[in-house]
């Protein structure tokens, strides 16, 4: 098979398998009221997720958590682990065919 052409594959498969993997960041917050408070209490906070997650919850993430932003991160993200996979992959079966 052709280096390119396979390498092509791999990044593709690539793509596949880590949208399930959970290593994607989503901001989080958390807006409390109550009788003890002086108003709101806002609560800034992380989570790991996946991008199935992330889609899910895009809808209802706040223009303050700049879901945009980390809507480009976690795509660069995705193709960043695709990419190691593919180049990872693609290296061990050129070293093994070159051993044999």
């Amino acid at each position: 098979m052709k280096r390119a052409l396979r390498f092509t594959l791999l990044f593709f498969v690539g793509l596949i398998v880590v949208s399930f993997l959970p290593m994607y960041i989503e901001r989080t917050m958390l807006r409390s009221f109550g009788p003890n408070f002086t108003g709101d209490v806002i609560t800034w906070g992380w989570k790991i997720c996946t991008l199935h997650e992330f889609r899910s919850d895009y809808q209802y993430l706040s223009r303050e958590q700049s879901p945009q932003f980390w809507l480009a991160v976690n795509l660069a993200l995705a193709l960043l682990y695709a990419l190691i996979i593919a180049v990872g992959i693609n290296f061990l079966l050129t070293r093994r065919k070159r051993g044999n």
